[in-house]
């Protein structure tokens, strides 16, 4: 007896989306922007780049937001030669704004939870949008 067909029998395939989803990006940059401004005090792209003026600065307080003179830590100061203050600085950090953390990290999710089905007529029109521009197979909203 001949075996059977499998076809019958497969899924559909389905494709994956591998492009940017711009909601997702902005909830990621936002939740990105609450640690390293409670962590580190700075903004998540002074963190990658380094801080303004404090580029081997070694005499980090422990007290203040872990900064000297109002400027944040940077991944070259975490690095760098004033590693171990800097490092101390930021886990001092998480250790007293960890509640506060929590709470906006939670609350930004809501936000953008109700936020994603209050828009979704909008989202819709705009992935329309970038369907008929060429763009839909890389960006969605």
């Amino acid at each position: 007896m001949p075996p059977r067909s499998r076809r019958n029998n497969q899924k559909t395939r389905r494709r994956r989306f591998n492009g940017i989803n711009l909601w997702n990006t902005a909830e990621a940059v936002v939740q990105a922007n609450i640690l390293t401004q409670n962590w580190m005090n700075a903004s998540p792209l002074a963190v990658v780049l380094g801080s303004q003026g404090s580029a081997g600065s070694s005499n980090y307080s422990l007290g203040n937001m872990g900064v000297v003179g109002g400027v944040g830590i940077g991944i070259a100061e975490l690095f760098g030669p004033a590693g171990p203050a800097a490092r101390a600085a930021v886990w001092n950090n998480m250790k007293s704004t960890w509640g506060t953390v929590a709470v906006q990290s939670i609350g930004t999710r809501a936000g953008f939870a109700i936020a994603k089905r209050l828009t979704r007529g909008v989202r819709s029109q705009m992935n329309k949008g970038f369907k008929m521009v060429g763009l839909a197979s890389e960006v969605r909203v």
